[in-house]
C-alpha cells in the first residue's frame, strides 16, 4: 500500500518504512503538536498558504514555533512532487505534522524542550468521495476547537460512535444542543435558498469552509454565520459537509432522519460546481 512512497522527516525525504521520530517527541508523549490535511491536485497543493497559516497559529497557541512558512511549504511540496509518480499522477492527500520537538525526560512536568520542532509530511492516495453522507449528533466538543492539534481523541471517539450507528460522520454538539462541527468537517445547512453555518466561536476554521464561503458570495447565495440548533438542521431543506480531501459532500440524513428530500439538493450542487471552479482558478493562476 505504501510501496515506493517517501515521507519528509526533519529536512529530508526517506522511504516511509524507514521514517521515524524520537520516543521523546512531545507530540507523541503529550499531544503537543499540530497537523494539517491537505489535498494535492496532481502536483499542486490547494490553498497551501491557508493551511500553513493555520498550522503556525495553532503551534503558537500551544506554546511553540512551527518554523518558517517557506520551509514548511518546501516540505509539503517536495513530498507531493516526490510521490506523484508512485501514486500514478492522481490527486493525493497529504498530512503535515509539526510537533514541539523532543523533551528532556528528566525535567519536571510538563518538561523542558530538548530540540527544534519535528516536521513530518506524508502522502497517500485519496479515498473515493462518497456521493452523499449521513451523520449522527454526538454530545462532545474538542478541548481547543480553534487548534488542529494532534491530540484528536474527541474526534476519533465521535467518529467511532457514528460508525457504530451506521453513519458516516459525527456532528459534535454543545451542552445546549447547538451543532458545532463535524468530527472531521464543517457543516452547512440550506433554508429557503440561503446558506447557514455555525460561527467560528467553538469550531475549527476549516480551510474548505472558507472556500465555500467565498464561492457562495460569487454565486450570490445569501450566507449567515450563526448558532444552529439540532432541530433547525433536521428541518433544513439541504445540508452539506466540507472537508479538504472530500471537498463538499451532501449531508442527506442526521440521526436517522432525512434532511429535506433525503437527496443532494440544488444549492449543494451549485456549490460543488463553484468549488471546482475555484480549484481551477487556482490551478490556472499557478500555470501563468
Amino acid at each position: 500500500m505504501s510501496r515506493g512512497l517517501l515521507a519528509w522527516v526533519d529536512g529530508r525525504l526517506v522511504p516511509v518504512e524507514q521514517a521515524s521520530v524520537s520516543v521523546y517527541d512531545r507530540g507523541f508523549r503529550s499531544g503537543e503538536g499540530v497537523f494539517e490535511t491537505l489535498r494535492a491536485y496532481g502536483e499542486h497543493v490547494f490553498r497551501l498558504g491557508a493551511h500553513l497559516d493555520r498550522a503556525r497559529a495553532g503551534a503558537t497557541e500551544l506554546g511553540f514555533e512551527a518554523g518558517q512558512a517557506d520551509q514548511l511549504a518546501t516540505a509539503v511540496q517536495a513530498t507531493a512532487s516526490a510521490n506523484l509518480a508512485a501514486l500514478g499522477g492522481a490527486d493525493s492527500a497529504l498530512r503535515l505534522t509539526v510537533s514541539a520537538g523532543t523533551i528532556d525526560p528528566h525535567s519536571p512536568f510538563p518538561g523542558t524542550p530538548g530540540g527544534p520542532p519535528t516536521v513530518v509530511v506524508t502522502s497517500h492516495a485519496l479515498r473515493p468521495t462518497p456521493p452523499s453522507a449521513t451523520a449522527v449528533t454526538v454530545p462532545l466538543a474538542r478541548e481547543l476547537p480553534h487548534v488542529k492539534a494532534v491530540s484528536y481523541l474527541v474526534a476519533v471517539t465521535a467518529r467511532r460512535r457514528a460508525r457504530e450507528q451506521g453513519a458516516d460522520e459525527a456532528l459534535l454538539t454543545g451542552a445546549d444542543g447547538r451543532i458545532l462541527e463535524g468530527a472531521s468537517s464543517n457543516v452547512f445547512l440550506v433554508r429557503d435558498g440561503s446558506l447557514i453555518t455555525p460561527p467560528l466561536t467553538g469550531v475549527l476554521a476549516g480551510v474548505t469552509r472558507s472556500v465555500v464561503v467565498t464561492v457562495a458570495g460569487r454565486l450570490g447565495i445569501p450566507l449567515a454565520q450563526r448558532d444552529v440548533a439540532a432541530a433547525e438542521l433536521l428541518g433544513a431543506d439541504e445540508a452539506l459537509l466540507t472537508a479538504t480531501t472530500r471537498e463538499i459532500v451532501p449531508l442527506v440524513a442526521v440521526d436517522g432522519r432525512p434532511i429535506g428530500a433525503g437527496v443532494p439538493g440544488a444549492v449543494t450542487r451549485r456549490l460543488q460546481a463553484g468549488y471546482r471552479d475555484e480549484v481551477a482558478r487556482e490551478l490556472m493562476g499557478r500555470s501563468r
